[in-house]
């Protein structure tokens, strides 16, 4: 699904209207869900730590830009089904029902049963 400006502009202001931020110091990263974890912080290190909700544009096998949501949780597999993440291609009409569960959970998960069911085991 190929975005147009006009859809990465609605996209920008669907986002920032619920309360997401972009990353102005790279506006290609896209944007992050403050709300995630209950709005708690950790230093974050590469591939270690869990991620917050977030999403961004890429592009697709095709080569066309594509629209993708990253849910809170551990990357890579790592850990259980609950607390596992995995990048989601969302279509931009789809985005604010799939963001009204995703939102929700991510204010919900607990940074430290996120790192313990990663490091000592799935629950």
């Amino acid at each position: 699904m190929a975005q147009t400006a006009s859809g990465r502009q609605r996209v920008h202001e669907i986002l920032t209207g619920r309360g997401w931020r972009l990353d102005a110091a790279d506006l290609d990263a896209g944007w992050e869900y403050p709300g995630s974890f209950g709005g708690q912080r950790c230093n974050p290190v590469a591939d270690a730590t869990p991620v917050p909700l977030q999403a961004y544009f890429s592009y697709g096998d095709d080569g066309a830009e594509v629209f993708c949501v990253v849910p809170a949780g551990n990357l890579h597999g790592s850990g259980c089904a609950e607390h596992d993440t995995a990048e989601q291609v969302v279509a931009v009409d789809g985005v604010a029902a799939l963001l009204d569960d995703l939102e929700s959970r991510a204010a919900t998960h607990d940074l430290r049963a996120l790192i313990e069911c990663r490091y000592f085991g799935p629950c």
